[in-house]
């Protein structure tokens, strides 16, 4: 009998536990929700917890390896955790073995890049996904989300103008803009730069594919605002090798390391 009081005096112990356990979770989960509750209202101004973000815009700069350019991303938001983008970029691209020179008998002449065949842009349009690695748990906390994108890239070519003195026997010839010849032109009969437009009519383009993979670290203090930055590689891949350098090899594979920073909005449908 005593064996049998002390069973129904352990259930009914054990039982009495569950209880204020299952009470102690719900007034964990109470407080949550409030608390979730309470920061849509300070940040969204609505009282509906339920409201869920549905899309987001944002633009910004990068800077990679070789140049640096801007983009946009358009993004439709899954679920808190994944988001589906499409982006368009356009950046500048430098060669490694561009050597920049100036003519030293005159201090007004403008500095060029010897050897330098043609400035090139790169024009990216493709999609991705946002996939969440770290939440922010807290308006001060940064979300940390891996970032991949793949698409179309369009290498821009425009050939290279430089004002080159006109070999005469007088000697004082004024300069006179031309395509660098690297067969005939040399820093002894080359003036300086020409003007930027100067070959916006001979515009060549190399069709290509770029893919990437980043991390995105989003700081922002407000739910519905976007403040990030971006760190990561990208490569351009085109069809044929991009004619940029006279004297060194040219590639038709590109790989650099990037950074961007970027500001946004997030709403809801």
């Amino acid at each position: 009998m005593t064996d049998r009081l002390k069973s129904l005096n352990k259930g009914r112990s054990f039982h009495y536990m569950k209880l204020l356990a299952c009470g102690f979770l719900f007034v964990i989960f109470s407080g949550f929700n409030l608390y979730s509750q309470n920061i849509l209202e300070d940040t969204l101004g609505v009282s509906d917890a339920n409201l869920l973000f549905k899309q987001q815009a944002l633009g910004g700069l990068t800077a990679h390896t070789e140049g640096w350019g801007f983009f946009f991303r358009r993004a439709k938001i899954v679920n808190i955790y994944r988001k589906i983008f499409w982006e368009a970029e356009a950046v500048t691209m430098h060669d490694e073995h561009e050597y920049k020179m100036a003519d030293a008998n005159d201090p007004n002449a403008t500095p060029y890049y010897f050897g330098k065949l043609n400035g090139m842009e790169a024009l990216r349009l493709g999609v991705g996904v946002s996939q969440m690695l770290w939440r922010k748990n807290d308006l001060s906390c940064t979300q940390v989300d891996v970032v991949y994108a793949a698409g179309a890239s369009i290498a821009i070519l425009k050939p290279v103008y430089l004002d080159i003195i006109p070999s005469s026997p007088a000697g004082n010839d004024l300069p006179v803009a031309q395509i660098y010849d690297p067969n005939n032109d040399t820093p002894a009969n080359i003036y300086g730069r020409a003007s930027v437009f100067d070959g916006l009519g001979q515009l060549k383009f190399y069709p290509g594919a770029y893919g990437r993979a980043g991390l995105n670290f989003d700081f922002s203090n407000r739910h519905q605002l976007v403040k990030a930055f971006e760190i990561g590689v990208v490569a351009d891949a085109y069809s044929t090798v991009i004619p940029m350098m006279a004297f060194a090899k040219n590639n038709q594979v590109f790989v650099n390391l990037y950074v961007s920073f970027s500001l946004g909005k997030r709403w809801a449908e």
